[in-house]
């Protein structure tokens, strides 16, 4: 069974406003991390550009900033982070002039128009997260706190999009990617029901697989919290919050 694609533009370019779901201290804490989340101060090594020989080497590490790259379902194995995540570091640009003027060209790189607005003012600075220097790190290396962005889910889709096109050059649509992250967008809103009611997500995917009464989906019969993720997520939290 294909997804449904919603009704949005086939775009390349998003504008903050349409990109962002959360900026700086609007970036909840109990947030499930998700794909396209940026983080400050996270520690990324600078590999020497010949290599090294084997054995025992010195490598630097460097604060940077930091976004997130796979799909929600490579960030977590069941209600646990991955041990390790693959990120791109964030950079400043001097604009966006050669994305091209459809904003398709420069597949390398991802745009992220007005990312520090929330701190520094509308001051013009441009960066991107750059698909070319992508690296995979420990997950205990993204610290919640330091998170200053979450994507939009027309956001995520853009750079499922423009990420697809980086790695094979396949084309895809904005609407088709993001119809085939639509659980993961709605299920992220219940791991953080989740987190609030317990705490941690420790529970939460047993809990999404077993029978559970719910009345606002169906008065006679247990059903499966994840067969409805799609099309009740408000019942789901409220059971969630209720419990």
């Amino acid at each position: 069974m294909g997804f449904m694609e919603p009704a949005v533009p086939d775009l390349n370019w998003l504008e903050p406003e349409q990109l962002y779901f959360s900026v700086g201290h609007d970036c909840e804490i109990d947030r499930p991390l998700f794909q396209g989340d940026i983080f400050t101060d996270t520690l990324l090594p600078v590999l020497p550009r010949k290599p090294p020989g084997s054995g025992v080497q010195q490598v630097e590490f460097v604060e940077s900033v930091v976004m997130i790259i796979p799909h929600p379902c490579q960030c977590y194995h069941g209600d646990n982070l991955r041990k390790f995540i693959t990120v791109a570091p964030v950079t400043q640009v001097l604009g966006y002039e050669n994305f091209g003027a459809d904003r398709t060209g420069k597949k390398d790189a991802f745009a992220l128009p007005d990312l520090f607005a929330w701190q520094n003012g509308n001051d013009g600075v441009s960066y991107i997260a750059d698909f070319g220097r992508i690296v995979s790190i420990p997950s205990s290396y993204l610290v919640l706190k330091s998170r200053i962005a979450c994507l939009s889910h027309m956001g995520m889709g853009l750079l499922s999009k423009r990420f697809i096109a980086f790695q094979s050059r396949v084309p895809s649509r904005l609407g088709e990617v993001m119809a085939a992250t639509q659980h993961q967008w709605n299920e992220a809103f219940l791991m953080q029901a989740w987190v609030q009611k317990y705490g941690k997500l420790k529970g939460f995917s047993t809990w999404m697989r077993s029978e559970v009464m719910i009345p606002a989906i169906s008065e006679h019969a247990p059903v499966v919290p994840s067969d409805y993720v799609t099309s009740s997520t408000p019942n789901l939290i409220e059971v969630i919050s209720a419990e």
